[in-house]
């Protein structure tokens, strides 16, 4: 029986086996799958067996965990070891989790102290971001020990707590693997060895690396070259990343022909010598990347050779996903090479605002300047936000200083500029310019002591741009060997659009100008308004090409408008009541209005009337009226008519300037006594009416009087009483007596003379006298030869005449 039912039993157990044995994978799945399950583990397939050697065959296992998929084929498993021929691990994107922001944990592997030992012989990786599939071996010859080989080389020890190793990888992995369109990848060699360690939040990389970058562009090779030791640490939690970089040595070469670069024009040969072709970046000791926030705390590119190029970064920190929004750093660069003293600039930006200071030092300008300068300094500060997609809001300054700058003919001493730009949230622009210059050379002119300000204002918003403009200049003086001018000042308006308005009111010697311009693409109006002031303003201008001419009263004021374009322009000026000494002759009272146009070169003036009141000149010149007027640069005076010695005179034409010619002055009515009584002393009285013709030549600065003539108009009277030449005569030639005798009180019934004037002042008359003296009841006819120095005479009248007198010395003294 009992036999019977062991028999049973043992039926019962072998169909149960065999029946578990058929069923084994839909068991296997129906006890397991539900725990892996809830550790997020999928089994999708399995498949397995036993073989006769009692070990556990498995032709497929397929795992999904978080949309990544583990696939394993031809698997062989007994109590010491896990072979495994294939693993296939299709990365994809994780799925989005609830628990994404939950933390990282220190591990705490329950690691069996026995079990089998593992190998793959191939664990292939895809993923579309890798150009084709990763392939590694894995074998585990000790336990928690992992060699791997393949595309990766690295060796993995496994603890409760830690994972640590080593590996070594080099670019033509990342080139066969890496899927990306960068062609730079191309031109980026690297080689390195890493020891790694891993507690669950913390990833430790330690190892040495050299890396080089070449890369060409057009003609240009550049070279970097990295060797040294790089340490990393990334924390899962923080996803802070870690950079230890101070033990790198970077290098940078340039290849000559990067010079090429440069866009050809005159300084480029210039700027190729000032920039150096090797470099050497120098890292700080950690560059940090927690989260998106990146910091830099220094780095510093120096250039290698006699061209120092000191470039130092310092406290960067910038979000990587909006690098220009929120980046922080500060920059200072020094630069000095053999053709440049010193260049200087520091500066410190804090997202949309950069601030800072700069200063350039020059003993003398590069060849290529179109100038030559010795003594240049270039200083000055900044402050400028919003200037990342906006115009930007802030201010410029820019300070200059030369000893002294030779350019385009002109030669200049000790300038100094300071310029300052500004504009703010409204785009409300501001630009000042503040100008000295000691003395300045154009040719044959000078200029010294000049100061100028310049500003203009203007909104850069939408619309025409306007630009309100206002200046100051002063000139302390202008020489040339023409003219001189001193104490100019200008003042200036203008609004600058598509053309430029500009008043500018000047002072010039003190006179008084107001010019007003139109600047187009097109035409250049102008034009300038001369108010009515003082005469005696215009002695500065006068006594420089006539020292001994002044003005001594009156007012003038003018009005001249035209074309600087078509160098063309019309005016009208007046002078009224204005009175001049010249050395001691003295003109008072004159007035003309005038009118005219310059066109071409030349000046024209229309005939215009003239009024001169009185003219001293020995004899008293009154009443004097004329035309005067400017043809084709030649100025003439004619139709002369005034009151001289009771009578007239007249001057059909005098052309000023011209250097050969005949002016035609003639007198009606002139009253003998005033003329004989020229000489006080004489002891001659002499009554009638005398007129005449005087041909007046010029030549080259000389005046004769040839063939002149005298008349008389209607008779007159002779007497001589007490004329020591006339008694010496008589005394000496007795036999003369009687017939001179008759001349003592001799009516006049007709007088000619001829009349002739050397260039010396030698008057010569030759003298008809035709008369009858009553006493003697005797019919006369006298010729009489007489010569003297008119010029002589004249000049010892004009030294007695009092109104000239009291003129000369009131004006002269003064110096006006």
């Amino acid at each position: 029986m009992f036999k019977r039912v062991g028999l049973i039993v043992g039926a019962v157990l072998l169909s149960i086996l065999l029946l578990g044995y058929v069923f084994r994978l839909p068991l296997l799945q129906w006890v397991i799958a539900p725990e892996l399950k809830k550790a997020g583990i999928m089994l999708n397939c399995l498949d397995f067996s036993i073989t006769s050697s009692l070990n556990i065959h498995a032709d497929k296992v397929c795992v999904n965990y978080q949309n990544q998929q583990l696939q394993l084929t031809g698997i062989t498993a007994n109590t010491k070891r896990v072979d495994i021929k294939n693993a296939v691990l299709t990365v994809n994107p994780f799925p989005e989790s609830d628990n994404a922001n939950q933390l990282a944990k220190n591990l705490d592997l329950a690691l069996p102290l026995n079990r089998p030992l593992i190998s793959i012989k191939q664990f292939v990786v895809k993923s579309d971001e890798l150009n084709k599939p990763l392939k590694i071996s894995i074998l585990e010859p000790t336990l928690n020990k992992f060699n791997v080989t393949g595309d990766i080389n690295a060796s993995a020890i496994l603890t409760a707590n830690k994972v640590s190793g080593q590996f070594t990888i080099n670019d033509t992995l990342l080139k066969q693997v890496i899927n990306t369109k960068n062609t730079l990848i191309a031109d980026f060699n690297f080689n390195t060895q890493q020891a790694f360690s891993f507690d669950g939040i913390e990833l430790e990389l330690n190892g040495d690396i050299s890396a080089q970058f070449t890369h060409t562009y057009e003609q240009c090779q550049a070279n970097v070259l990295t060797t040294g030791k790089l340490a990393t640490h990334f924390n899962l939690n923080s996803q802070a990343l870690m950079f230890n970089t101070d033990l790198l040595n970077n290098k940078i070469n340039l290849t000559p022909s990067c010079a090429g670069l440069i866009p050809p024009s005159e300084y480029a040969g210039f700027v190729s010598k000032q920039v150096p072709l090797n470099w050497q970046l120098k890292l700080p000791q950690s560059i940090s990347l927690e989260g998106s926030e990146l910091s830099v705390p220094v780095i510093n590119l120096v250039s290698e050779g006699d061209k120092l190029f000191d470039i130092l970064i310092t406290d960067t920190t910038l979000n990587i996903t909006s690098p220009f929004e929120y980046l922080q750093t500060t920059l200072s660069a020094q630069i000095n090479t053999p053709d440049i003293n010193n260049i200087n600039v520091n500066a410190q930006l804090s997202g949309a605002v950069i601030k800072g200071d700069y200063a350039v030092m020059l003993e003398s300008l590069p060849e290529f300047a179109p100038a030559t300068a010795n003594g240049l300094s270039l200083s000055g500060h900044f402050n400028i936000s919003e200037f990342i997609d906006s115009k930007p809001v802030g201010l410029i300054n820019a300070k200059l200083t030369l000893n002294n700058v030779d350019a385009f003919d002109i030669s200049a001493v000790q300038y100094q500029g300071d310029l300052t730009a500004k504009m703010d949230k409204q785009l409300n622009a501001e630009v000042a310019l503040t100008q000295q210059l000691k003395s300045a050379e154009y040719k044959e002119f000078k200029v010294t002591d000049i100061s100028n300000t310049l500003t203009a204002n203007a909104n850069l918003g939408v619309g025409e741009l306007f630009a309100d403009l206002t200046a100051k200049t002063s000139i302390k003086t202008v020489n040339s060997p023409d003219i001189k001018l001193n104490n100019i000042k200008v003042e200036s308006t203008g609004l600058q659009s598509r053309a430029l308005k500009a008043t500018h009111h000047a002072f010039i010697n003190d006179v008084e100008l107001v010019i007003n311009h139109h600047i187009s693409s097109q035409d250049h109006p102008f034009e300038v308004i001369i108010p009515e002031q003082n005469a005696l303003l215009l002695n500065k201008f006068i006594r420089q090409f006539e020292p001994l001419a002044q003005l001594t009263k009156g007012e003038f004021n003018g009005y001249i408008n035209g074309d600087v374009n078509l160098q063309s322009a019309s005016f009208n000026m007046g002078i009224s009541h204005t009175s001049a000494l010249y050395n001691d002759y003295l003109a008072s009272d004159l007035n003309s209005v005038f009118s005219g146009e310059y066109n071409s070169g030349k000046l024209n003036v229309k005939p215009t009337t003239f009024n001169l009141n009185e003219f001293r000149a020995g004899a008293v010149v009154k009443a004097i009226k004329g035309q005067w007027q400017v043809s084709s640069n030649t100025a003439l005076i004619n139709d002369v008519k005034g009151s001289v010695f009771g009578g007239e005179f007249s001057l059909d034409t005098y052309t000023i300037g011209k250097p050969n010619q005949v002016a035609n002055v003639k007198f009606e009515n002139i009253d003998a006594s005033k003329l004989v009584t020229l000489d006080d002393k004489s002891g001659i009285v002499l009554t009638g009416r005398l007129a005449g013709s005087l041909p007046v030549h010029f030549d080259s600065g000389k005046i004769e009087i040839i063939d002149g003539s005298l008349f008389s108009q209607g008779t007159g009277n002779l007497k001589i009483t007490n004329n020591a030449a006339f008694d010496s005569v008589m005394q000496q030639q007795q036999e003369l007596q009687p017939v001179l005798g008759l001349l003592t009180n001799l009516d006049i019934q007709k007088l000619n003379s001829s009349v002739a004037l050397k260039s010396d002042g030698w008057l010569k008359l030759g003298v008809n006298l035709q008369g009858y003296n009553k006493a003697e009841q005797q019919q006369v006819n006298f010729n009489y030869n007489h010569e003297e120095n008119v010029f002589t005479l004249l000049r010892a009248l004009r030294l007695s005449d009092e109104i000239t007198q009291k003129v000369e010395q009131q004006y002269s003294q003064k110096g006006n």
